[in-house]
């Protein structure tokens, strides 16, 4: 998988699948365009997430009502560092992410390639599609972070231990907003 080049020994690992009744294909082009924040959960999550950069910045316009695609995502600062269409397509994004404001650096593809620095961690966040059989696909997301040394990595260890459920949670319904979008748009059935 393309993720393994980027994240071959990671310090956290979250891992989520769905089985959707559709081509591979069509599963591969809903993930690209579907609204993956649809969600009251989702939208709720993120809005506590923003929270504390909206009371420090009240007056800074804020994008409510905004669809959530993955180019929104790549927006706010996951770059995309490797695509095999209709497989696979990993997103990264570097920061100190247990920091409740500037938490993000700006997204450097080339960073991709080096160790991670010191004070930073590197998270690497991959969508993977497999056929099940005729018709059938497993679409997969898989989260991996990476820090630059042992204090970033005590720093966000605290910090997954309390966001790790919520962070698998909007992940479980991203991965049910793409299976029902195929649902929807392409008759695909829909099974648990």
């Amino acid at each position: 998988m393309l993720i393994d080049s980027f994240a071959p020994n990671p310090d956290a690992v979250e891992m989520h699948s769905v089985s959707v009744t559709a081509s591979r294909d069509i599963v591969y082009q809903t993930l690209l365009s579907a609204s993956l924040g649809g969600s009251l959960i989702i939208k709720a999550l993120m809005g506590v997430r923003s929270l504390p950069e909206i009371v420090l910045h009240p007056r800074r316009s804020w994008k409510r009502g905004r669809k959530i695609t993955l180019q929104t995502l790549m927006d706010a600062g996951f770059g995309l560092l490797a695509e095999e269409p209709g497989q696979e397509i990993v997103l990264g994004v570097t920061g100190r992410f247990w920091r409740p404001t500037g938490n993000l650096s700006p997204f450097n593809r080339a960073d991709f390639d080096r160790p991670v620095p010191a004070g930073l961690a590197r998270g690497v966040w991959n969508f993977s599609l497999k056929e099940e059989g005729p018709g059938r696909t497993i679409l997969s997301t898989e989260t991996r972070v990476v820090c630059g040394d042992d204090a970033s990595r005590r720093k966000f260890r605290i910090y997954w231990l309390l966001v790790r459920p919520f962070s698998g949670l909007i992940r479980r319904v991203m991965l049910r907003a793409v299976k029902r979008a195929c649902c929807k748009t392409y008759g695909a059935v829909a099974r648990p």
